[in-house]
């Protein structure tokens, strides 16, 4: 799954203890887990780290000449009154809503009699699809939504060759390809939503598939709390450029100066 290991030097600002797991991601792409206190963070610890992750987005941009697009995970949006946010801001980041799919679970479908039969008590029904939202349409209104939504729990943010259209477009059959259910095959768009299972098991070949022309991708991971960042353009040279120091583990599967 990855290497877990302290970091020898982190930013002015950033909560300690600080440590990342390096997940073994296929080559040329690189993820890490950057561990945080929790998720959603505490509003004092927002600016600070959101700052810092800047540094990030900006050495790997201009690594690559690369777009920005913001996306938002809508149902993380009920803590901390986030959705009040993106009301508030909807005229500046005119939003719009597509399906997320994760690759390696189950595809949206319906519910069956079967899952409420087969439901134990006290348990939760099984997620039926997650809705996500594109923030912003230019560049500026993009960075704006991401600086104003980030530390929700609920953000993820894309550098890509290209505009965010093309990257639908790149994602649209792949994933479409995974559902069955005819109720969730007619959306407008739909978008890649990846975790470290999912990383650490696939092929190169089906991340590339999965991302299109994405070269980096940072997603809120509220199950690790954690940022989870996939790049294929050098991730330690983004890290330290945001103050970070730390070793790259042999035990994964590129070189860090790839």
């Amino acid at each position: 799954m990855g290497s877990t290991t302290a970091i020898s030097r982190a930013p002015s600002g950033w909560p300690l203890p600080a440590k990342l797991t390096w997940i073994n991601a296929p080559s040329p792409w690189q993820a890490v887990l950057l561990h945080l206190p929790d998720l959603p963070l505490k509003q004092d610890l927002r600016a600070g780290i959101g700052e810092i992750m800047e540094k990030i987005i900006r050495q790997q941009q201009e690594a690559a000449s690369l777009q920005v697009a913001t996306w938002l995970l809508l149902d993380q949006l009920h803590k901390d009154g986030a959705v009040h946010e993106l009301s508030r801001n909807g005229r500046h980041w005119m939003p719009d809503f597509g399906l997320g799919i994760w690759p390696d679970r189950q595809p949206p479908r319906m519910y069956e009699d079967r899952d409420f039969l087969d439901l134990e008590y006290g348990a939760a029904l099984p997620k039926m699809m997650y809705s996500v939202a594109k923030a912003g349409v230019t560049e500026e209104s993009a960075l704006h939504a991401w600086r104003t939504m980030f530390g929700t729990g609920s953000t993820i943010l894309t550098l890509a060759r290209g505009p965010s259209q093309q990257l639908l477009e790149a994602m649209h059959e792949p994933l479409l390809s995974l559902i069955h259910d005819e109720a969730f095959r007619s959306f407008p768009w739909y978008f890649t939503l990846l975790g470290r299972n999912a990383l650490s098991q696939a092929s190169g070949d089906q991340l590339n598939l999965w991302l299109g022309p994405v070269s980096f991708y940072m997603r809120e991971s509220e199950e690790d709390n954690s940022l989870l960042l996939i790049s294929c353009v050098g991730l330690m040279a983004g890290l330290g450029a945001a103050g970070f120091s730390c070793d790259y583990p042999v035990a994964c599967s590129v070189s860090p100066f790839a």
